[in-house]
């Protein structure tokens, strides 16, 4: 017991799943579709070969007199990671406890366009992308079109 190495954690273990995944179907890049961009460094920590597209979605909150938007602080911050391509996603209000599937379905969607776009993966492919849908955090593969 005294030897026994602490467990790893729950977000980690997801992040270092995605890039074996990742790196097991020859996939073009990993999308991480985050909140405030830890997961994207989490991911980016165990240096994959293939790009990691950041996915920072804007959360909108409401007082009931006033919308307010959170900036776009996350996806500049993921700038200085090595190997992470920050990108910024329309403000959701569902990005949070309540996430809706569909809507990250779109959010992932537009970001394959723009990053088949941008060259960063090719119709055929494979993406795997990492998100949450309310408190659970899901790993995809995802065939490019």
């Amino acid at each position: 017991i005294k030897f026994s190495p602490a467990p790893m954690p729950p977000l980690e273990s997801l992040a270092s799943t995605a890039v074996r995944t990742a790196h097991k179907v020859n996939a073009d890049m990993i999308i991480v579709i985050t909140k405030e961009g830890a997961t994207a460094r989490l991911v980016a920590k165990y240096r994959p070969a293939i790009p990691v597209v950041a996915v920072a979605v804007p959360v909108l909150t409401s007082n009931n007199l006033n919308w307010v938007c959170s900036s776009e602080k996350p996806a500049r911050q993921t700038l200085l990671t090595r190997g992470i391509v920050p990108m910024l996603a329309e403000a959701s209000a569902a990005n949070n406890e309540t996430d809706s599937a569909d809507e990250m379905v779109d959010i992932l969607q537009t970001a394959i366009n723009h990053a088949k776009n941008a060259g960063y993966c090719r119709t055929g492919g494979s993406v795997v992308a990492l998100h949450r849908v309310g408190p659970a955090s899901l790993i995809k593969i995802v065939n490019v079109h």
